[in-house]
Parts: structure tokens; sequence; C-alpha cells
């Protein structure tokens, strides 16, 4: 249950995260409020993304692309 639960706060930093990543460019909070957290069955934590506004994605497709990842920690 504990490797569950470290899992579940993983994904939950990780939505928030994201959700703030997204808000900071220019997302609404209608546009976010649907990321949720969750946890698959073998224990491993994932950030459900739903649907995004095709402008929102293409933002996030451009700053992929500019290599922002590239610093980004393991994953």
């Amino acid at each position: 249950m504990r490797e569950w639960r470290d899992a579940w706060t993983r994904a939950q930093h990780a939505t928030d995260a994201l959700r703030e990543a997204l808000n900071g460019m220019g997302a609404g909070v209608t546009q976010t409020s649907h990321l949720r957290p969750t946890v698959s069955r073998k224990g491993t934590a994932w950030v459900d993304v739903g649907q995004l506004p095709a402008h929102l994605a293409e933002k996030v497709a451009e700053v992929i692309r500019a290599g922002s990842l590239d610093h980004a920690g393991p994953s």
C-alpha cells in the first residue's frame, strides 16, 4: 500500500506541475481542470491529460520542439 501511496504522491505532484506550466502558458482554469493524477495497477504514476484545446496543444508542441525538455531530470 505504501508503494501505491508514493506513486499517487508522484502523480499528484506531476499533475500540479503540468497544470502550473500550462497556466503559465496562458491556459485557463477550465482548460486544465481535467488533468488528473492516476496510478496503474502495477503502481506506475500517471497524469491523465484528457483533452487539450488545439491551440494549447500547439503551444505545448512548440515548447517541446524548442528543447525545453532537454534539461528535465530523469522520468
